[in-house]
């Protein structure tokens, strides 16, 4: 991920090829305090000169805490899920050279490209008001762009910290699906929705749902944070 240059980086190139844009609704084009740098109300992702996508390879089961720091230090992206305090089973993910990953989230490390942030309602422009509880997480999620036709994005939930690393606790939601492979929820969680009728001045509400940290789809959970995952 990058941290200097930020804007370069996502600049259009001599051939631009243009994944498509967030917007962060509610700001009528602009946030209360600029938009400027990572923070803004609108965000276009561009295919980066160099793909820096990843995808899982390597599985380790780990029995002890020290073994998975073994794992961890490498330098390449994993992601642990912590089933017990003596059992971690940790995925290592290696480049994918197909595709761009783009991460979005409350925190201002380097490896977020898109930074949001919760704003307090009625507050004053300028305001600075303490947020208690924020409903984003700090590396909420991650986009990935396929670099080819037909440039498909998909949202996964979490995105990898600054250490390349996704950490599910042993609160967390997290189960191993029929195939073997491990998936799970994050506290605040990451929903979608698509409207019925497209993005029109006709279009209804569709269904909320819910995506897992591998980019599967369930209905929602009964609360947030509830540890039983919705259906698939």
């Amino acid at each position: 991920m990058f941290s200097t240059g930020q804007e370069e980086t996502c600049a259009p190139s001599k051939d631009p090829v243009k994944y498509g844009e967030l917007v962060v609704l509610g700001y009528n084009g602009s946030l209360p305090n600029g938009d400027r740098g990572r923070r803004k109300s609108r965000f276009a992702l561009y295919r980066r000169t160099k793909a820096n996508g990843v995808k899982p390879s390597t599985v380790h089961i780990l029995n002890t805490p020290q073994a998975s720091k073994a794992v961890n230090c490498k330098g390449q992206h994993s992601i642990s899920y912590t089933l017990s305090r003596n059992q971690t089973v940790v995925v290592e993910y290696c480049h994918d050279k197909d595709t761009d990953m783009f991460q979005i989230g409350r925190s201002t490390e380097s490896p977020i490209d898109f930074v949001v942030t919760d704003t307090v309602s009625g507050a004053q422009e300028g305001e600075d008001t303490p947020i208690t509880q924020s409903t984003i997480s700090r590396f909420a999620c991650r986009v990935v762009c396929q670099r080819g036709p037909p440039f498909t994005a998909r949202i996964y939930a979490a995105g990898f910290d600054s250490s390349k690393n996704i950490f599910l606790g042993e609160k967390a939601a997290k189960w191993k699906n029929p195939d073997g492979h491990m998936d799970g929820l994050t506290t605040n969680g990451v929903l979608v929705m698509h409207p019925r009728g497209g993005f029109t001045e006709e279009s209804k509400p569709g269904v909320w749902r819910e995506i897992s940290v591998c980019g599967d789809v369930y209905t929602l959970r009964e609360t947030r944070s509830a540890q039983t995952r919705g259906k698939l």
